[in-house]
């Protein structure tokens, strides 16, 4: 790692710097001289203050000196398209009309395997270097494309809630599926993936949306789903007018778009909803009373103009939420990016760097049910953690490290992306080192 320096050896590995934490959405610790002790295993063994930790660690563990450098819990994208990464920055239109011109002609190249790995290889790389250490993923209706993409996850030591799309109607040719064939290759990947290297890689049924999906695919994928314990269900959610409207032309039984997924069974525990901005109180309710987990991805609501996420009335329900990049009408996967645009498209609320600190990490842990693993650096949690230097980004001050740390935050927010992040490490094996040669061949 650049500027650091190591000593010693051992089983244990000690990474000094500025620890930054977060507790909740107003609240984080801060330990500038600090100690994050990593185990073998890739566990957090000890949190805190160096000077209260050496006697104990300095003659028994590697240390890794990081200097001023932040030391910060790994990122969780909610929400994010493996096959769309090719497409970032094509220009918008309307939802449907992106989707028709730009992403189903993208999705239906999946059919190559060659390219679905080619493509992959660089998604992962590409999660690494942005300090993304979880991302909820969707594939292609493709299995093979899928299982590649899970085999370059599982080599790369990535983590990931990842599934293959499901579409039986309202798609090009190329992209329709056979309903029996759908269910039965999804099942198939959550039997071979889900669970895998100790929940590393967890699976999501993926119905795309309601409008590419039949009544009968929607109502046998929720059987299928609410059979395989621990698994996610993973879909969007009322991100247009143009969209909802549609959905109630073809489910007009449905009180709500959100009902459509309610009465099949796809509304509970570990559903994960995607951009839900154009909802009532009432969905609102029932999201909370079952659990659910919501993606706010204000990049894409921007892109698309699809409308504003009603967050204030969104934390009054109760509802947990995070944030996804949804790459690519996100134009960025870095999730600094994703909390600046998170701030910039709310009219009148103001969203703290605090806050949106929290929704990248143990806020989006904590949606999906996984915050006594993940999300934040405690003792017995797992070691994803990122190494941050904000100087790194030339707009940014460089003395910026000797600043109040709400005032790093709000750098790392207003200012921050990809060329901040020094270091990423899942369970405590480095996924992703900065370095000289690797800033010239991305530069090339």
């Amino acid at each position: 790692m650049s500027g650091s320096s190591t000593k010693n050896g051992g089983a244990l590995s000690v990474y000094l710097g500025h620890i930054v934490d977060p507790v909740d959405d107003d609240h984080y610790r801060d330990i500038p001289l600090g100690a994050l002790v990593v185990s073998e295993k890739g566990q957090i063994e000890a949190v805190g203050k160096w000077a209260d930790l050496c006697a104990q660690y300095s003659n028994t563990a590697q240390i890794v000196d990081c200097g001023r450098k932040l030391i910060m819990p790994g990122m969780i994208d909610m929400h994010i398209h493996l096959p769309q990464v090719t497409q970032i920055g094509k220009s918008g239109d309307t939802l449907l009309a992106w989707l028709e011109k730009y992403i189903f002609p993208a999705e239906a190249r999946f059919s190559e395997l060659s390219h679905a790995e080619k493509i992959a290889t660089w998604f992962f790389d590409e999660l690494a270097c942005n300090g993304t250490t979880l991302a909820v993923v969707f594939s292609t209706i493709h299995k093979e494309a899928t299982d590649a993409a899970f085999s370059i996850a599982a080599e790369k030591g990535m983590r990931a809630i990842m599934g293959k799309v499901m579409m039986d109607r309202n798609a090009p040719a190329s992209l329709l599926e056979d309903r029996k064939k759908s269910l039965s290759e999804s099942e198939q990947l959550a039997g071979k993936w889900h669970g895998f290297d100790r929940g590393r890689l967890l699976y999501a049924f993926t119905p795309r949306f309601a409008i590419t999906a039949t009544d009968e695919l929607l109502h046998e994928c929720g059987k299928i789903w609410q059979s395989s314990p621990g698994t996610y269900m993973h879909t969007h959610l009322s991100e247009s007018l143009e969209e909802v409207k549609k959905v109630a032309s073809l489910f007009p039984n449905s009180r709500s778009y959100l009902d459509v997924y309610d009465q099949s069974g796809l509304v509970a525990e570990r559903s994960v909803f995607a951009h839900s901005i154009h909802l009532d109180d009432q969905d609102l309710q029932v999201m909370h009373k079952k659990k659910c987990a919501l993606a706010h991805c204000p990049s894409s609501n921007f892109f698309l103009k699809s409308g504003v996420f009603p967050i204030d009335k969104v934390k009054a329900l109760g509802v947990e939420f995070g944030l996804g990049s949804d790459v690519a009408a996100g134009p960025q996967m870095s999730l600094f990016g994703v909390m600046k645009d998170a701030n910039f498209i709310q009219p009148q609320t103001w969203i703290s760097p605090r806050e949106l600190f929290y929704r990248a990490t143990k806020g989006g842990a904590k949606a999906l049910q996984l915050d006594d693993k993940l999300g934040s650096l405690e003792a017995g949690k797992e070691a994803d953690f990122i190494i941050v230097d904000p100087t790194s980004k030339n707009a940014c001050p460089m003395d910026i490290l000797k600043h109040d740390t709400d005032d790093i935050l709000s750098a790392l927010v207003f200012l921050g992306d990809d060329r901040m992040i020094d270091a990423t490490y899942i369970r405590g094996r480095p996924v992703f080192k900065r370095t000289k040669e690797k800033e010239a061949a991305r530069s090339s």
